[in-house]
């Protein structure tokens, strides 16, 4: 294999596999979403996810690689960080208000949630990552629907309250 091809810490067949492992945990997700017609459609779910991924393989490469005699550190939890702030940060790009509601806060949810799985493919976690990209799908899954419902009976409840009062300010008139 060409040197350029090797990696010091991680095989490079182990490192693909992280790649594609969080492109398909993010695609799940990222395709609920799309089924859903929410803002966001698979792809920035699956970017998300290989960057992050991406990011900590290539982390642990210079930490694996920095001479130890000079006086820099690599510190993974500092890219950590800046992962997790850079994703919120695009997450909150896909929240918008309107008629004062604010939409699309699970969408972003998501996208962190996967920039995190991709965290956990990037470390070799594959079972952490696996167990969160279930846990996300879950949730969206299964709260969504009882969400809407919740909502629809608060709607009505609002509406019932309104015509409530439109007939006693009508009485009064």
């Amino acid at each position: 294999m060409p040197e350029f091809l090797m990696l010091t810490q991680t095989p490079l067949w182990e490192a693909a596999l992280r790649l594609v492992l969080a492109a398909l945990l993010a695609f799940s997700v990222g395709f609920e979403r799309y089924v859903k017609d929410k803002p966001l459609d698979v792809r920035p779910f699956m970017m998300v996810s290989v960057g992050a991924c991406l990011a900590v393989i290539a982390t642990m490469e210079l930490a694996a690689t920095v001479n130890t005699e000079l006086p820099v550190s690599v510190d993974p939890a500092k890219v950590f960080n800046g992962i997790i702030t850079g994703i919120g940060f695009l997450g909150a790009g896909a929240m918008f208000r309107a008629d004062g509601a604010v939409n699309g806060a699970a969408t972003a949810a998501s996208v962190w949630v996967m920039g995190a799985v991709g965290i956990c493919c990037g470390m070799g976690l594959y079972g952490l990552a696996l167990l969160g990209a279930l846990s996300a799908l879950g949730v969206l899954l299964l709260l969504g629907p009882l969400a809407a419902q919740t909502k629809d009976g608060m709607d009505e409840v609002e509406d019932s309250v309104a015509r409530q009062r439109n007939n006693h300010h009508d009485e009064e008139s």
